[in-house]
C-alpha cells in the first residue's frame, strides 16, 4: 500500500483565520515530505478512550492510501473520503487504519481532520455579524476537502465522479449534513451514513442540531466565561488555545448548527421535503448503540447504571420532562435485567434506530436508499469492561472496516474466522457503494412496505423485512415528534 500521509488541505486556522471559513493553503514548490501523520485537531478526554487529549490548531490536513496494484490500473478507482466521529469534540484521522479498504476494497481512502469542539462548532454575534459563512466551520473544512478531492484525487488513481462521503457516529450525522447542505452539492457521488440518524431528531433532544439563537447564548457564555464578555471576535481570536480547551466543555454542541446557510433548516425537515443533494445513500445503524453510552459513565464512576439514576439519566437525553414519563413506561425496568440495558434499549432506538428508519421512509422515493443494522452481537470491546453486555455497541462495527480499532487511546481489538468474514463482506460493501444498484438481488433498495434491512451479523449478512419496527420500538417514537 502507498500511504501520503499530512497533505495540507486548508491553510492554518489560527490567528485572524480562527473562526472563519477555511482558505486553500499557500502553495510550496518543493516535494511534501507525506510520510508522517500531521497535526490532529485540539481536543480534551471528553470521551474517554475515543479520542486522545492534546493536538494542534493547525491541523487541516489528510491522508490518501492506495494499493500499489490498484494505483497501476489504468481504470481510475472508486474513492471513499472517511469523516472521523468523537461527537464533533474528538478524534483524529490517524485513528483509522485504511489498509484494508485501500487494498482488499481497491478503494482510494482519504482520512480527513476537521476543526473540532468549539473551535469546530462556534456561534457568537460578533463572529457572525462578520459576513462570513459561520458557525459550522468544521462541516466548511470538511467541504474544502471534498473539493480538495475532486481537484487533485485523479492524480492518486482515484475517480472524481465515483467518491462516497462515510462517516461513522458524528462522522455519519456530518455525512447526512453533506446530504443537506446546498454547499456539498456535486462534491460527492455516494454516502454511506453510519450511526449519524441522530441529526434527524428535534432541539432540545440529545445530539439534535443547534438552533442558531441558542447557540449563540451559549457562544456568549463561553465569551464572557473567558473575559471576552466585552471584547468581541478579536479578543475570542486572541485566547490562548489552552484557555479555549479548559474552558469549552460545558459549551460544546454535540450538533451541527442550524445557521440558515450551511444548514439552511431542521435536517429532517429537509429530508422531508426533498431539499437534498440526490446521491446514492447507504443508512444504517448497530443494534445495540445505548450500550456505549451506559458503558462510559460506568467506566468513569466504577459503578453501574442504578435504578434511581435511569430516569434522570432519560431525561437529560431526551430533553422532556413528559415525554421522558413517556419513555419509561415504555421502557420499563422490570423488562430488563438491569437499568443499563433498559437505558441502551431506549437510547438506541430513538437517537439512531428509529430516526435512521424515518430517513430511508422520507428519501426512498427520491435518491436511491440502501439500509443496513450491524447486528453482531459478539463484537469485540476497545473499552473497560462492563457490567452488562455490550452486545452490538455504537462504534463497535468499526473494527470491521479498520483493523485493530481502538479510538484514540483504547484497547487494540482483534475479529475471530467469523468475524473476519464478515469483515470482508463489509469491506465490500463499503468500498463499492457505486455498485449498490448492481447488486439489488442480494441487497434490495429500501421501501417502506417491505423495511427491509441488510442485517450485517454472524454467520454472515441477510436480508431482513417487516422486523425492524417491532425490534426497536419504532412504532412509539413515530408518534412522539422527536424527529
Amino acid at each position: 500500500m502507498r500511504a501520503y500521509l499530512g497533505i495540507p488541505y486548508a491553510a492554518p486556522p489560527v490567528g485572524n483565520l480562527r473562526w472563519k471559513p477555511p482558505q486553500r493553503p499557500r502553495p510550496w514548490t518543493t516535494t511534501l515530505d507525506a510520510t508522517k501523520y500531521g497535526n490532529y485537531c485540539p481536543q480534551n478526554a471528553d470521551l474517554g478512550v475515543f479520542g486522545r487529549p492534546g493536538g494542534a490548531e493547525d491541523c487541516l490536513n489528510l491522508n490518501v492510501f492506495v494499493s500499489k496494484k490498484a494505483s497501476q490500473s489504468k481504470k481510475k478507482l472508486p474513492v471513499l473520503v472517511w469523516i472521523h466521529g468523537g461527537s464533533m469534540w474528538v478524534g483524529a484521522n490517524r485513528d483509522y487504519d485504511a489498509r484494508k479498504l485501500a487494498m482488499d476494497g481497491e478503494t482510494v481512502v482519504v482520512t480527513i481532520n476537521y476543526r473540532l469542539g468549539l473551535l469546530g462548532y462556534f456561534a457568537h454575534p460578533s463572529l457572525d455579524g462578520e459576513g462570513h459563512p459561520f458557525a459550522n466551520y468544521g462541516l466548511m473544512d470538511q467541504q474544502l476537502a471534498l473539493d480538495w478531492v475532486q481537484r487533485n484525487i485523479s492524480a492518486f488513481g482515484g475517480d472524481p465522479g465515483d467518491v462516497t462521503v462515510a462517516g461513522e457516529s458524528s462522522g455519519g450525522a456530518n455525512v447526512l449534513a453533506h446530504v443537506v447542505s446546498p454547499q456539498s452539492a456535486g462534491k460527492f457521488q455516494h454516502a454511506i451514513a453510519m450511526s449519524g440518524a441522530v441529526i434527524a431528531t428535534k432541539f432540545p433532544a440529545f445530539a439534535a442540531p443547534r438552533p442558531l439563537d441558542f447557540a449563540e447564548r451559549k457562544g456568549t457564555d463561553f465569551a464572557k466565561a473567558a473575559g471576552c464578555e466585552n471584547g468581541g471576535a478579536e479578543c475570542l481570536r486572541n485566547l490562548p488555545l489552552d484557555k479555549v480547551l479548559a474552558l469549552q466543555t460545558p459549551y460544546l454542541h454535540k450538533q451541527v448548527i442550524i445557521d440558515g446557510n450551511i444548514i439552511p433548516m431542521q435536517p429532517s425537515e429537509s429530508l422531508k421535503s426533498g431539499k437534498f443533494n440526490r446521491v446514492t445513500l447507504i443508512d444504517g445503524n448497530t443494534r445495540d448503540e445505548g450500550s456505549f453510552f451506559a458503558a462510559f459513565p460506568e467506566n468513569v464512576s466504577a459503578a453501574p447504571l442504578t435504578a434511581e439514576d435511569y430516569p434522570r439519566r432519560l431525561e437529560t437525553l431526551i430533553g422532556s420532562p413528559a415525554l421522558t414519563q413517556q419513555v419509561l413506561k415504555e421502557y420499563p425496568l422490570d423488562e430488563y435485567s438491569n437499568p443499563s440495558e433498559a437505558f441502551s434499549a431506549a437510547l438506541t432506538d430513538m437517537a439512531f434506530a428509529c430516526p435512521g428508519r424515518a430517513i430511508n421512509r422520507w428519501v426512498f422515493d427520491k435518491t436511491p436508499t440502501y439500509a443496513y443494522e450491524f447486528a453482531d452481537r459478539t463484537a469485540p470491546s476497545y473499552l473497560e469492561p462492563t457490567t452488562f453486555a455490550m452486545g452490538a455497541a455504537h462504534t463497535f462495527e468499526l473494527a470491521y472496516l479498520f483493523p485493530g480499532f481502538h479510538g484514540g487511546a483504547g484497547e487494540p481489538v482483534e475479529l475471530n474466522r467469523l468475524q473476519a468474514k464478515l469483515s470482508a463482506k463489509m469491506v465490500n460493501y463499503w468500498s463499492t457503494a457505486g455498485l449498490a444498484a448492481e447488486r439489488e438481488a442480494e441487497w434490495p433498495r429500501y421501501t417502506p412496505e417491505q423495511d427491509d434491512y441488510m442485517s450485517l451479523t454472524l454467520p454472515g449478512p441477510r436480508m431482513t423485512s417487516k422486523s425492524f419496527d417491532d425490534v426497536h420500538d419504532c412504532g412509539f417514537w413515530d408518534k412522539t415528534g422527536i424527529y
